[in-house]
Parts: C-alpha cells; sequence; structure tokens
C-alpha cells in the first residue's frame, strides 16, 4: 500500500498491508505445496516402476538364470531405496536369507517424533514360494518399511510447519513495518507539541497520511493558531493598559506640577519675604524660616515623584536611546539623593547609541524602577547592579538587575510588582528569568527582540 494515501484509517491501514502479506504467504504455500505433491506423485510413480521390476523379477525365479543373478538383481532393487513400504527378501529352502538384510535408515533428526509416527505394533510378513526349473523351491518374503511413509510424512509436517512460522513472521514483520510506517508522523506531532509548550506558537505541523494523526495534527495547528490570536489580543491589551497608565501619569505630572508646584513655589516666595520682614523679630523669623523649610521639602520631595511618574526623557520626543540612559541615570541618582545610603546602586549601559521604540523604553524603565523598589523593600541588600546591554548577535536587548541580598525564597511567592514586571515583559514577546546568584543575592533578567 501507498503510504501517501490521504486520510486512511490507521486500522484500515493494518488490516490492508496484514491481509496483503496473508495472500502473498497463502500463494506461495500454495506454490510449495503443489511442488511437494509433483514430487510425492514422481516418487510413487517411481516406486510403481520398481514395484514392476520386482515382479518381473519374481517371475524370472522360474527361468534357467543362476540363482546368483537373481540375487543380485534383487539387491540393486532394494539398495534403489525406490520400493516404497517393503522390503524384498529371497530365502533358501532352508530359510536361509540370500539377499542381504534390510540396513536401518535414520529418516529424522528427531527420532521421538519418528518413533510417535511409526506404530509399533508388529506388522506382517508376506512370503511367496517359487520353484526353480531345477525343482528347488525359493521363498521370496515382503518385509513392510514404514520408514519411507514416516519420512515423507515427517516432512510434509516440518514444510507445514515452516510455512505457518514463515507466515506469522511475515504477519508480525509487516505489523511492525506498517506500525512504524503510520505512526512516524508522531515524531513531528511531539516536537510541534514540544514547540507548542516553549511557546513557539507559529510554526505548524505537517499533513500525514494517517486519518486519526492528521486530525491530531490539525488540532494543534488550529490550537497553536488560537493561541496565536490570543496572546496576541492579550500583549496588544497590555500596551494599552500600559499606555493608559502611562497616560494616567503624565496627567497627574502634570496636574501636580501645575497645581502644587506653583502653589508650593508661591509658598516658599513668601517665606523669603517673611525671612527678610521679620529678621529683628525672632519668632516671627523662625516661624517664616519654618514655613520656607518646610515648602522646600515639600517641593523637592514632589519633584523626585514628579520623576518617577514622568521620567525625563521618556515622553516621546527625544532619542529613545539616549533618553532611556538619562533615565535610568536619573533614577539611580534619586535613590541616592534620598538617603537610602546603605543601598549602593550601579549603572552600566551599553546600547550603542541605538534608537529604541517609546513603548520599550518605557517598559525597560519600570521594570528598573520596581526591581530596585524590590531590592530596596525585600532582599536586605546593600550593592545593586543595574546592566542594560544590547546583544546584536542573538538582535535582543538584556536587562540585567543584580543585588548582593538573600535571594529568592524556597517557596516564591509572586507579588503584585513581579506581576507587573512579568506583565511589560510579555506585552514586548521578551523573556524573564530570575535566578540566585553567586555568592549571594538575585538575578532579574530580562531579555526583548529587536525587530
Amino acid at each position: 500500500m501507498n503510504d501517501k494515501t490521504p486520510n486512511m484509517q490507521l486500522l484500515t491501514r493494518l488490516l490492508l498491508r496484514l491481509g496483503s502479506v496473508g495472500l502473498l504467504m497463502l500463494a506461495l504455500a500454495f506454490v510449495l505445496t503443489l511442488f511437494a505433491a509433483r514430487q510425492d506423485i514422481a516418487d510413487e510413480i517411481q516406486g510403481s516402476q520398481r514395484t514392476g521390476q520386482l515382479l518381473e523379477a519374481i517371475s524370472a525365479l522360474q527361468d534357467d538364470q543362476s540363482l546368483e543373478q537373481h540375487v543380485q538383481r534383487i539387491d540393486a532393487l532394494n539398495r534403489s531405496d525406490t520400493l516404497r513400504h517393503f522390503h524384498v527378501s529371497l530365502l533358501d529352502r532352508d530359510g536361509r536369507r540370500l539377499t542381504a538384510s534390510a540396513q536401518p535408515v535414520q529418516t529424522s533428526e528427531l527420532p521421538w517424533l519418528n518413533r510417535f509416527v511409526v506404530s509399533n505394533g508388529e506388522s506382517p510378513v508376506y512370503a511367496v514360494s517359487v520353484r526353480r526349473p531345477d525343482g528347488e523351491r525359493v521363498t521370496v518374503r515382503l518385509e513392510p518399511d514404514p520408514q519411507p511413509e514416516s519420512s515423507e510424512a515427517i516432512g510434509s509436517a516440518l514444510l507445514q510447519l515452516a510455512l505457518f512460522a514463515a507466515l506469522a513472521t511475515a504477519l508480525v514483520v509487516a505489523l511492525a513495518f506498517s506500525l512504524r510506517r503510520s505512526l512516524l508522523p508522531l515524531s513531528d506531532i511531539l516536537a510541534g507539541i514540544a514547540r507548542i509548550e516553549a511557546g513557539d506558537y507559529g510554526a505548524r505541523i505537517a499533513t500525514c497520511a494517517t486519518r486519526e494523526l492528521n486530525q491530531i495534527a490539525q488540532a494543534l495547528n488550529h490550537l497553536a493558531a488560537a493561541l496565536t490570536e490570543q496572546i496576541a489580543k492579550q500583549r496588544e491589551l497590555l500596551h494599552r493598559l500600559q499606555d493608559v497608565q502611562e497616560n494616567e501619569r503624565r496627567k497627574l505630572a502634570h496636574e501636580l506640577h501645575d497645581e502644587f508646584g506653583q502653589r508650593l513655589t508661591a509658598m516658599q516666595v513668601d517665606a523669603s519675604y517673611l525671612l527678610k520682614q521679620t529678621a529683628n523679630e525672632p519668632s516671627l523669623n523662625a516661624c517664616a524660616q519654618a514655613m520656607h523649610d518646610n515648602s522646600s521639602s515639600i517641593l523637592s520631595q514632589l519633584r523626585s515623584l514628579l520623576v518617577q511618574l514622568r521620567p525625563y526623557g521618556l515622553q516621546g520626543d527625544e532619542e529613545q536611546g539616549i533618553a532611556l540612559e538619562e533615565a535610568l541615570r536619573e533614577l539611580v541618582r534619586q535613590r541616592q539623593w534620598r538617603g537610602e545610603a546603605a543601598l549602593d546602586c550601579h549603572l552600566h549601559t551599553a546600547l550603542d547609541g541605538e534608537n529604541l521604540p517609546l513603548r520599550l523604553a518605557v517598559a525597560v524603565y519600570r521594570i528598573a524602577q520596581e526591581a530596585l523598589t524590590n531590592v530596596m523593600r525585600h532582599s536586605g541588600a546593600t550593592r545593586v547592579l543595574i546592566a542594560l546591554e544590547l546583544d546584536r548577535e542573538r538582535g535582543q536587548l538584556n536587562l540585567i538587575v543584580t543585588d548582593d541580598g538573600k535571594g529568592l525564597p524556597e517557596h516564591p511567592s509572586v507579588g503584585l510588582g513581579l506581576a507587573g514586571i512579568r506583565e511589560r515583559v510579555l506585552a514586548h514577546q521578551g523573556e524573564l528569568s530570575l535566578r540566585n546568584a553567586e555568592p549571594s543575592g538575585l538575578e532579574l533578567k530580562a531579555c526583548f527582540p529587536l525587530c
């Protein structure tokens, strides 16, 4: 059968193969049986000819030839192995054997089988007395010899056994070959499942000839297509949510800057005026100084908050590679400026002047910001390194945040900060990995494709 027959069921394929092999073996058995029967018929015909020659030899005992010649003639017939089923002996009038005795012949390599086939009972012996021309009487005795028939029966049984064994072997081989050929597409299906499990939903499994396996392959292709569509929708939704979030942050930063910033600046100007006017009044001057210091502190905190809400350079009108580097440096400076001297924060960037899309630049900044916040809150680290590198060989951007803190707990839980990081990485088709650093601490690595 042709393995490329479209949409053939596995059961039908197996039955057709087994049926074809079975018919072939039956035809072969039929041919071999015919050849064996032909040989048996030839042996029977030759045996009949030898029997006729034996009758001629017995009849010739009454002619004038010497008895020795007749003995040689009968021995020659016995030695020819064509007198089937019996052995001829010639005895004189005193019962002495004149011809050679029958020689036992090992007809089978399985003597126990030969003993089973041949009956253990005594076979009757037929004797005919013949008078010679000189008046002497001789006896012709026919002794049954079942060995040729036994050998023929055993040979026929062994032939049938060999044919059945060959048929069974051929069926097993055909079944194994057919199953192997029919199930060969399973390797492609398993490889497709592995790709889907690894997140590669773009690859498709080729169609195959077996209907059941083809249905499985098509179902997996539909599943991959549906997952691709759903993931695309999910990424688009995440992009929209993050855009909405960034827009809300910009609006909030704008309102804080316009409302609170201006009012705080006015308060600071008023406090400065009061400081000058109350220079000769210590109590009022102290109150004015406190107002000036408080307004300055609130204004500084407001500026820090504005930087977090709206990072410098990531508003969409600058070169994004330079803007991202400046924003990360400002983030590190803000952490240090706030008096968090216990956390030694370092930044290493290697973007080689690459212009990054706005969405990707904002996502990288927010991930670094959230990672740094998690380090400060949970790790107990004293040192953290933020590395932003461009891997041109793999065509990806790598953000690595490494600290020397406690590392991953035995049973880590996913908080809101880490969940937000995963969402941003997923939205940009990236990969996120967390592992314990050496000798201690945690390494967060986010890889983004540049396409």
